[in-house]
């Protein structure tokens, strides 16, 4: 904020003086203050890892309360899936670095804080100049920056910094107080090494909110541990803060008593219910182990059956040629690219900031892909996915499609560091499953039809048709009929569908392509069929009886 504009506001007020402003800003906070205190707070640090759903709302509240300096980290950027819980996300701020816009949005309140900025996060690098003269940490980590949280609350327990970690379940709020000379993060969420991730994320959500008041009402279908997502509310995260700003102040001015783990304390206004306690042993404990089996189990039964597992976004450096880290991102991100049975016909090749993708004809010789144009179209489906994944790093992509295929050379992925905001559609990339779902039998209402109808038009030489009369419904499903026949009839279709379906975890673990059996959605009957006929002899054999007509229907 400009001086000149700074003092040509405030003095309309009156205010000539920065201590002006601290007497007039902060004084309906005296009474539940001491003026000594406000000037305790106002030279306090307070650390804040993330500026997102609750580290947002922590800043603005912290900094309402009179804390007047602040280590602030984050590296993401805003987007709209961000406006139903972040602080800082509006049309306005789409795009633009979540640190600078709430750093923006805390001197508009205080334009005398002291602020630090770390714009590439925190990591092992950097984390003891992070908590550098630091009072208080407020933990506001994305859920599942679980490493990075857990290299933050050891640091700070050396250092003999107090930790707040405040989390948003539901409509409710659970908060955690670790002291340096308490329990720590991994004695009490009972986290090791040699955890599966989505182990650790368990453990860590079951132990942030011993009582899980907010199961009886979340749909657990919405939570998967794989793509890294579930559902958030703003009202959680404004409970969050809240409960962790007043925990603040008590450790900032040493008033009150302080309950560090394995104390909880947790407030679901939905249900209109507190809950306060103290879990010994923390998620040792025999009850907690039962809420763990018992939840994984859930989330197991409502997910679909996915081996993909969602790697973490690397930080970026400094440098204008992309980091092995980086590269493996966005080579992942095309390889999440459909293709038939999911064959995956492509081989990648990287120098500096160009990838090519060249088709393996080898991995799809089927009937179907007629003169390998099925695998063409999913090697450039493969380009475009690796194009939208490089927008989360602000990076431009221009795709060179290759006509000629000299050398099975597909396209070439050409990336510029140009600063771009990210492409909506990124996340989506590793939402992506083919689970075979039963068709709903309602009608699309014809609005949003022509609303669909309306943004293909934009793009150009693309058309599209839309089959809703019960009449045109049976000859599509006529001509699917007489293609899921052949499939059956005809000898290689048969073996390369055999070939690339998975029919255990552990061949779909180690193999990474095809799909799991679960995915075609037969049921036991039909897995059981499918078992039965990987052989052509048996296949062929049965369908003598009719077989083909009865799995085409």
């Amino acid at each position: 904020m400009a001086e000149d504009f700074l003092w040509k506001r405030l003095g309309k007020f009156q205010i000539k003086e920065k201590e002006e402003y601290f007497d007039q800003a902060f004084s309906r906070n005296i009474g539940l203050l001491t003026s000594e205190e406000q000037k305790k707070l106002r030279s306090a640090r307070v650390a804040i890892p993330g500026m997102g759903g609750v580290g947002g709302v922590h800043l603005m509240t912290l900094t309402r309360t009179g804390i007047g300096k602040f280590n602030l980290a984050d590296f993401d950027r805003f987007e709209p899936v961000n406006i139903n819980r972040q602080f800082g996300a509006k049309l306005s701020s789409f795009g633009l670095p979540k640190l600078e816009v709430m750093k923006e949005e805390a001197l508009l309140v205080n334009p005398f804080l002291n602020l630090n900025l770390f714009d590439r996060g925190i990591d092992e690098e950097n984390i003891d100049e992070f908590l550098k003269d630091v009072d208080l940490v407020i933990d506001s980590l994305d859920f599942f920056k679980l490493d990075t949280r857990r290299l933050l609350f050891k640091k700070a327990a050396q250092k003999g910094i107090y930790v707040v970690t405040a989390g948003p379940m539901g409509f409710s709020s659970a908060m955690l107080v670790f002291s340096p000379e308490g329990m720590g993060f991994d004695e009490y969420f009972n986290i090791k090494d040699e955890m599966q991730i989505n182990d650790k994320y368990l453990s860590f959500a079951i132990g942030l909110a011993p009582r899980p008041t907010h199961i009886k009402y979340m749909n657990m279908k919405n939570v998967d541990l794989n793509s890294k997502a579930g559902p958030s509310l703003n009202i959680a995260c404004q409970l969050c803060s809240g409960m962790a700003s007043a925990q603040a102040v008590k450790i900032l001015l040493k008033k009150g008593k302080i309950r560090p783990v394995p104390c909880y304390v947790q407030y679901d206004p939905f249900l209109e219910k507190f809950c306060k306690g103290r879990l010994l042993m923390g998620n040792k404990n025999p009850v907690q182990k039962l809420k763990i089996y018992i939840v994984k189990k859930m989330i197991s039964r409502n997910k679909p059956v996915l081996f993909q597992e969602i790697p973490e976004k690397p930080e970026p450096d400094d440098t204008n040629i992309l980091s092995e880290d980086i590269m493996n991102y966005i080579l992942k991100a095309g390889i999440q690219a459909p293709s038939g049975d999911n064959c995956q016909p492509w081989k990648f090749s990287w120098d500096e900031n160009r990838a090519d993708i060249f088709l393996n004809r080898e991995k799809d010789k089927s009937f179907f892909n007629i003169e390998q144009k099925a695998s063409i179209i999913s090697c450039g489906a493969a380009a475009e996915n690796m194009k939208t994944a490089s927008s989360v790093f602000g990076l431009g992509a221009k795709i060179d499609f290759k006509n000629n295929m000299e050398n099975d050379l597909a396209a070439s992925v050409y990336f510029s560091f140009k600063n771009e905001p990210p492409d909506p559609l990124a996340d989506c990339i590793w939402k992506r499953y083919t689970n075979r779902k039963p068709y709903t039998r309602k009608s699309v209402p014809s609005g949003i039809l022509e609303e669909i109808r309306s943004e293909v038009s934009l793009i150009p030489g693309s058309k599209i048709a839309f089959l809703t009369e019960t009449k045109d419904l049976k000859k599509l499903g006529k001509i699917i009929f007489k293609a899921d026949k052949i499939r059956s009839e005809n000898r290689s279709l048969h073996e390369h569908l055999m070939k690339m379906i998975r029919f255990t975890d552990d061949e779909a673990i180690e193999k990474k392509d095809g799909f799991h059996i679960k995915n075609l959605e037969a049921g036991a009957a039909g897995e059981l069929f499918l078992k039965a006929t990987k052989s052509w002899n048996v296949m062929n054999l049965l369908n003598k009886a009719g077989a083909s007509n009865i799995v085409a229907s």
